[in-house]
């Protein structure tokens, strides 16, 4: 499967070439965790903020288009990604990821 991660930090994490986004193809193992096919690397624990996604805003890809679904998610050592799936058909895969479980509300 196809997805487009990007780095608010600059450094997509996993990865042992330093870069800000990348286009890969990606799997999930077992436990959640985002495995990376092409390119090759660290497979990565990220936790969803939601399963619901949010249209592209300003702050996201340049070249993405006005209203791509854009699902925000969060590594382990608290580094925030965006990831986007390109092919409508595969939004399922987000059910595979964990998802952070909604703040209480006072």
């Amino acid at each position: 499967m196809e997805i487009v991660v990007w780095a608010r930090s600059g450094k997509v994490p996993g990865l042992a070439r330093q870069k800000k986004w990348v286009k890969a193809k990606v799997s999930a193992d077992e436990s959640g965790r985002l495995v990376w096919v092409k390119p090759a690397g660290e497979p990565l624990a990220l936790t969803l903020r939601s399963r619901e996604s949010r249209p592209r805003n300003k702050t996201d890809l340049f070249f993405l288009d006005p209203g791509t679904p854009v699902w925000e998610a969060v590594t382990a050592d608290g580094q925030e990604l965006g990831i986007v799936i390109p092919q409508a058909r595969e939004h399922a895969f987000v059910e595979q990821l964990p998802v952070a479980e909604p703040a209480p509300q006072p």
